[in-house]
C-alpha cells in the first residue's frame, strides 16, 4: 500500500508541475484560475494518499508513565475539537490512578471512537465513563443502538463501500493499542441496548 501511494503521489507530483507550467503560459483570466483550482485538488489528493500511507506504518509508541486523568482531559479535548460535537454525559470516576500510555496514540483512537460516533449515532446522547478498579483503569463509550449489532467485521481494512470509508480507522486504532500494550474491546451490550467501546490498561 505504501509502495502502490508513493507511486500515485508521483504521478500526482508530475501533474502538479504541469499545472505550474500553465500557470506560467497563462498568468491571468479564465485558465489561470481553472490551473489554480487543478493544482489545488491534486495537492489535496497527494496529502490524502501520505495520510493513508502512515495508517500502514508499524506502530512505534513510546510509552511514559501518565497520571489517567489526564487521558481523561484528552478525550474531552478532542471532543471539544470535533464540529458539530455530539452530546456526552461524561463519568469520572478516577482517582489519582497512573498507567503507562502513548499520549498520542491514546489521542488518535479517543478521537477516532468519537469521529466514529458522531457519524454512526447522529444526535444520540453518548456516555463516557472513567473508572478504576481491581489493578485497571478502564475508558468506556457507550452508544445507545436500539437494535443489536453485529461488530464482527469491524476493524477489517476494506471493509465498507460507504463513500469515502475504508474501514481503516477502527483497523489503525486496534493496531495502535495492541503495540501500547492497550487491551480495546467493542461489543453489543443487550441489557443496555448500546454498543460499547471499551479501552484497558494496567495501574502502575
Amino acid at each position: 500500500m505504501r509502495r502502490h501511494t508513493h507511486d500515485v503521489r508521483n504521478g500526482l507530483n508530475s501533474l502538479d508541475l504541469e499545472t505550474e507550467l500553465l500557470l506560467e503560459l497563462a498568468p491571468e483570466g479564465e485558465a489561470a484560475d481553472s490551473a489554480g483550482r487543478i493544482r489545488k485538488q491534486l495537492r489535496g489528493l497527494a496529502q490524502h494518499l501520505r495520510g493513508l500511507a502512515a495508517l500502514f506504518q508499524d506502530p512505534l509508541p513510546t510509552v511514559v508513565k501518565t497520571p489517567a486523568r489526564v487521558l481523561l482531559k484528552i478525550w474531552r479535548e478532542k471532543h471539544a475539537a470535533l464540529t458539530p460535537a455530539p452530546e456526552v454525559q461524561w463519568v469520572d470516576e478516577l482517582q489519582e490512578e497512573e498507567v503507562n500510555a502513548d499520549v498520542e496514540m491514546m489521542a488518535t483512537v479517543f478521537r477516532e471512537l468519537l469521529t466514529n460516533a458522531a457519524v454512526y449515532s447522529p444526535g444520540v446522547p453518548l456516555t463516557i465513563i472513567a473508572r478504576a478498579q481491581s489493578g485497571e483503569v478502564t475508558f468506556e463509550l457507550r452508544e445507545p443502538k436500539p437494535t443489536v449489532i453485529d461488530v464482527s467485521t469491524w476493524g477489517q481494512p476494506f471493509s465498507t463501500t460507504r463513500r469515502d470509508h475504508y474501514g481503516l480507522g477502527l483497523w489503525t486504532a486496534r493496531r495502535l493499542m495492541a503495540a501500547s500494550g492497550v487491551s480495546f474491546v467493542q461489543s453489543y451490550c443487550t441489557a443496555d441496548n448500546c454498543l460499547l467501546s471499551r479501552l484497558v490498561l494496567a495501574v502502575v
